[in-house]
């Protein structure tokens, strides 16, 4: 067990140091992604199954460091060549004249069987099918190295080889990965040790980052006084307003998030998960406290189960379209969540530097494959790789291209979004656009930057609008909507419909905050509909753009909140919100939710206790939470009387004029009703819509005869599709926590808040159009302290029809309760 650094396995290791990744893929384009150790030139032929050639591409890969060397390849053709539904594959070659398949490539044998599926000897993939019955989505998000449990993007792996194996054509069509995909804000000690030697190694210099006079304050373990104080980041401050060690070994160089990346994907740089440094190792043979001592080797042992992975998962990038979005943790944790926050952090000059070298590996590593025409001759994207070149061959010392790249990041001051009106990051057609549109048969995809196009109204510490109104015409109106679209998928990293106990406690946190003169930045209070203007524009928006089709129906799938839940909404308008005309239009939206990959957390208060109590954490409720609201645009947010109240006083009914505020005016009337014998609308509601939390299926089990004490074996998942029991129940049979999963409020049910991946496939049930979330996760084993592979538990079904009669829109307004109960005329 000796750790070994990278600049003494440097020449053992193969060419390839992560990849291939397989990004952005459509019938006239592939995109793959992969980083060297040497500069080359990466030639990609995308071909049938019979080996046909069909699509070619090159180019050169940049140089951010002598031994990093990174591209985002397409092939391209002027016409659409590849056909929807079917499989395809594609190879890679480097001058000169090296394929995959060489020595010293992917590794010292020329084995492509890491990056491969039986019964292919190349990477592979498929296009959407035409049919939305058969296509299968998959998303997630939230993977923290050394996140507690097994890393569910793992998962991916085993969908995808029994796919081939039983029908080619069900396999995963895309995996949407929908926000931090790194941590960078809490990292393992050890990580950190490993990451700044593979950043000297690779990049061949050392940054120097502004305003660090102690040097010995960037090891790993040392950081914390740095990131908060100096840097201003958040990531220690916790619910309390106290600064926990969370930043201890925060990110900081450029080198540094680079690093982590090629770390999260590929096992290449690692060594053997028996090698990783000791607590020794990275301390200088320091003595520590046994505490301290403890926590690092808890660490540690979980890098060990994430590393052992990632063949699995590199494997599964290979092979599937990927599209990735970032949320907070790619950056830091708490990224623009207000104007306090960017006060706070965009006047320090080492917060920005942070910032700035995110945001820079974020769009090499993540965005180039998302939006390759946007990295091409002459675009802002070619433009930011240029600079950051030029930047990393300066040892990062020259000025004028690290400006560049802050310009081409838009990365601003506070006197930038304190002059934008209304108060936000300005943007222009010269900055890197995040988001982004992915179009297939019958759908859509619109991929949403919720981070750089947020709008500040209100005091500093006021809750964010997440979308503003110039970002919502800017990713939602503008994008034109293709007559054949049947569904539109929409990638919100953190989930547009929260669960509300959850919001409810943000919203107080900020009251008391505010009160107190603290902030508690450990409660994230950046959830959509803290900002009701940010919420109704956002459903207004997907109302708008879908006329003159009266009905559309939405699919948005969420991640960041660390498990995983299912939502309906139904919505109705004749005038939505900041509509200039009358409209009679429906929109039904399905909410699905999966989240963490990697980053699940025991005890009172984590993920673990949402997932044993659900929805409404309190033992004798066992109703789910609805919503039913009516809501006007009024204008100038003045009072506007919308009917009467009626109220029991003295044994006399009271009468009183019912007004409400605001712009948007909005009432929860389930919630109104609690206070009221009565009530009666008299103006008539320019929306409406009602949001119901979902149970998962409650499926039948029969308990297997015989002993349960068998040994876990590797059990075949059900394809979209078949039947279910069957293979559930020779799943269960071998589980040792069966009988919480089986009951009716068994774990699951309602929230996942363990490790897990959603699945989305659409299904016609008895006439019913149906989207589906089905969430993979692990039960226990037998054996002590594992668990079973992962499989697919937890099912929830979401009705896509308008006139549902499980959700009827009519009783929104229905009275249950009138005064019919106090006066013999009816009311």
């Amino acid at each position: 067990m000796t750790w070994t650094p990278l600049r003494d396995r440097l020449n053992n290791l193969p060419l390839v140091l992560a990849g291939p990744i397989l990004r952005r893929t459509e019938a006239n384009a592939v995109t793959v992604w992969i980083a060297l150790k040497e500069s080359r030139t990466v030639y990609l032929a995308v071909f049938d199954t019979t080996k046909k050639l069909l699509l070619t591409g090159n180019r050169k890969t940049i140089q951010l460091g002598i031994h990093l060397h990174v591209v985002a390849v397409t092939a391209k053709a002027e016409s659409n060549v590849l056909s929807s539904g079917e499989n395809y594959l594609y190879n890679l070659a480097f001058d000169p004249g090296e394929t995959l398949n060489k020595p010293g490539i992917l590794n010292s044998s020329g084995s492509v069987e890491d990056i491969t599926y039986p019964p292919y000897n190349l990477p592979s993939f498929a296009l959407p099918p035409t049919n939305l019955n058969h296509l299968r989505i998959i998303h997630g998000s939230c993977r923290k190295a050394h996140g507690e449990s097994i890393d569910a993007l793992a998962t991916l792996d085993k969908m995808i080889k029994e796919a081939l194996i039983q029908d080619p054509k069900k396999r995963p069509h895309q995996l949407f990965l929908t926000g931090d995909q790194i941590y960078a804000d809490d990292v393992a000690d050890a990580l950190l040790f490993m990451l700044i030697d593979a950043s000297q190694t690779l990049l061949g210099w050392s940054e120097v980052l502004p305003d660090v006079e102690n040097i010995q304050e960037l090891n790993p373990g040392k950081r914390n006084k740095l990131a908060t104080h100096i840097a201003g980041l958040t990531s220690s401050l916790t619910k309390l307003n106290k600064i926990s060690d969370i930043a201890k070994s925060h990110l900081f160089t450029f080198g540094e998030f680079s690093a982590m990346y090629l770390f999260a994907w590929c096992d290449a740089l690692w060594t053997k998960p028996e090698d990783l440094p000791t607590f020794a190792d990275v301390n200088l043979n320091a003595p520590g406290k046994r505490k301290d001592i403890a926590l690092f080797n808890e660490e540690v042992g979980y890098l060990q189960q994430f590393k052992i992975t990632l063949k699995e998962i590199r494997r599964a990038l290979a092979n599937i379209p990927t599209y990735m979005i970032f949320d907070d943790h790619e950056i830091t944790d708490d990224w623009y969540l207000n104007m306090a926050w960017c006060d706070r952090v965009l006047t320090k000059p080492l917060g920005r530097r942070v910032l700035q070298n995110g945001m820079l590996a974020y769009a090499v590593f993540q965005a180039w494959g998302n939006t390759p025409d946007q990295f091409t001759e002459g675009q802002p994207g070619d433009a930011l790789l240029k600079a950051a070149a030029a930047w990393s061959a300066s040892k990062g010392e020259n000025i004028e291209y690290e400006k560049e790249i802050a310009y081409r990041l838009a990365l601003p001051t506070v006197a930038d979004i304190i002059n934008n009106n209304p108060r936000g990051i300005p943007h222009t057609d010269n900055n890197i656009k995040w988001h982004y549109t992915v179009t297939s048969p019958g759908y859509e995809v619109i991929v949403l930057d919720t981070r750089t196009w947020r709008e500040f109204p209100g005091k500093d510490f006021d809750f964010p609008a997440l979308l503003g109104a110039k970002g919502c015409d800017e990713q939602i109106s503008k994008v034109v909507r293709h007559p054949n679209t049947k569904v539109t998928f929409l990638i919100s990293p953190g989930p547009v419909i929260g669960v509300p106990f959850l919001e409810e406690i943000q919203k107080t946190v900020k009251s008391v905050s505010q009160q107190l003169g603290t902030v508690a930045w450990g409660f994230d209070p950046e959830a959509w509909s803290l900002d009701d203007a940010a919420f109704e524009r956002l459903f207004a928006s997907l109302t708008l753009r879908a006329l003159p089709t009266q009905k559309s129906r939405v699919i948005i799938l969420s991640g960041d909140v660390h498990y995983s839940f299912a939502a309906r909404l139904q919505y109705s308008a004749t005038r939505p919100f900041e509509s200039l005309e009358k409209v009679d239009t429906e929109l039904v939206v399905a909410q699905f939710t999966s989240s963490s990959l990697k980053n699940e957390v025991k005890g009172i208060g984590g993920s673990h206790s949402l997932h044993t109590k659900g929805f409404l954490p309190i033992e004798f409720i066992k109703n789910l939470p609805t919503s039913k609201i009516i809501a006007w645009e009024n204008k100038g947010g003045k009072e506007l009387e919308i009917g009467i109240s009626y109220t029991m006083m003295d044994n006399t009914v009271q009468s009183f004029p019912w007004r409400v505020k605001g712009s948007p005016a909005v009432i929860n009337l389930l919630k109104e009703r609690i206070w009221h014998t009565a009530l009666k609308i008299t103006e008539k509601p320019e929306w409406l819509y009602r949001i119901d939390f979902l149970l998962a299926k409650e499926e039948k089990f029969t308990q297997p005869p015989g002993s349960r004490f068998v040994q876990p074996i590797s059990i075949i998942a059900p394809l979209p599709g078949q039947a279910r029991k069957e293979f559930l129940e020779k799943y269960l049979a071998i589980a040792k926590n069966d009988r919480d999963f089986r009951g009716k409020w068994g774990h699951g049910k309602q929230i996942v808040g363990v490790n897990n991946i959603g699945e989305i496939t659409f299904e016609l049930i008895d006439g019913k159009e149906i989207a589906v979330q089905t969430l993979w996760w692990r039960l226990e084993s037998w054996e002590k302290d594992k668990l079973l592979e992962p499989f697919p538990l937890t099912r929830c079904e979401v009705s896509l029809l308008f006139d549902d009669k499980d959700y009827p829109m009519a009783d929104i307004l229905k009275e249950r309760f009138t005064l019919e109960n106090f006066f013999k005329e009816p009311f």
